[in-house]
């Protein structure tokens, strides 16, 4: 198998590699964008890896991946390491990564703020229509666990109290935030994972207040929204953000600090 063969067969794998979830998703918006090759190498997540300076972490107790998964470490470069509370991938680092994959064709327009379920869910339901893709960089501790029992999603969509399904794992993660489904008094957002073993192949639904906190975090770091739109509708994301109450700026999510 060629080495852009087996680039491309890695692309299309469901599972990130372990601690590459900016770059995963990162590649793959950009593969689906239909950008391939980036100055004569096929996009993958370790090339995004490699080009946003993703540091891997050092040796640590406890597992980098969650339930029912398995580590996946054939990296294709030689990545640099760093303790494991800054390793990982700076939000600024990704975007411009992306950016520059695309030649600015797409743009990464970052959102941070006061995270509320009012302001995750205009933004789930009125980002589609702008074309755009929300990776959220979230503290998965803080979200519902990944297969919740129906009984907790109907509850939530009918607006009725629920004990809240207790989260998985709990670290520093991308996501992307897909859609918005409603229900007669509440909501839920349908969440794409990197890990097929979460939820059903990788999806999940999470109410918003949860995705709320894991954004806000509450470890002394800070959590934030990746929307990444065609050059053309940068303003009308920004505009969307100025709309809900929310910023157009980077925020620090330990890594490298």
């Amino acid at each position: 198998m060629n080495a852009q063969l087996t680039a491309a067969v890695e692309t299309a794998s469901d599972q990130q590699k372990d601690n590459l979830c900016g770059p995963f998703w990162g590649a793959r918006v950009l593969n689906e964008s239909g950008f391939t090759t980036w100055d004569g190498e096929a996009i993958t997540e370790d090339l995004v890896a490699l080009r946003a300076g993703t540091l891997l972490p050092e040796a640590h107790d406890g597992s980098d991946v969650p339930p029912g998964a398995v580590n996946h470490v054939s990296y294709r470069y030689r990545l640099p390491m760093a303790p494991v509370e800054q390793s990982g991938t700076s939000a600024e680092a990704l975007a411009r990564a992306i950016e520059a994959a695309s030649s600015g064709k797409l743009r990464c327009v970052p959102l941070s703020g006061d995270w509320n379920a009012h302001r995750v869910e205009r933004l789930v339901d009125e980002a589609a229509g702008l074309g755009s893709r929300l990776l959220a960089n979230v503290r998965t501790g803080r979200m519902w666990a990944s297969r919740p029992p129906i009984e907790a999603l109907l509850a939530e969509l009918e607006g009725r109290s629920v004990e809240e399904p207790q989260a998985d794992w709990d670290v520093g993660h991308f996501v992307e935030l897909e859609m918005l489904i409603r229900g007669p008094r509440g909501s839920l957002v349908v969440v794409h994972d990197s890990y097929p073993s979460l939820g059903w192949q990788g999806r999940h639904m999470q109410p918003p207040h949860a995705l709320a906190a894991a954004l806000e975090r509450g470890d002394g770091r800070d959590g934030g929204v990746l929307a990444i739109v065609p050059k053309v509708g940068v303003e009308a994301a920004r505009a969307l953000a100025s709309e809900i109450g929310l910023e157009v700026r980077f925020w620090n999510n330990g890594t490298g600090s």
